[in-house]
């Protein structure tokens, strides 16, 4: 703990709050998750006219 008269730092409040842990996991997770998707999704091939034109009806 930080002395009488000393700031106390961020991360002390962060160890010492379960809720704020637990908010701080998830929250960390689903960014991650999030852009794993992204780079996934950018990663893909681009969809064959004709198989676009299949799909639509067009």
């Amino acid at each position: 703990m930080a002395k009488e008269g000393e700031k106390t730092p961020f991360w002390l409040y962060v160890i010492e709050d379960p809720m704020l842990l637990l908010f701080m996991g998830v929250t960390i997770y689903a960014v991650f998750y999030l852009l794993w998707g992204v780079m996934e999704l950018s990663n893909l091939p681009p969809i064959p006219e004709d198989l676009k034109k299949s799909i639509l009806g067009r």
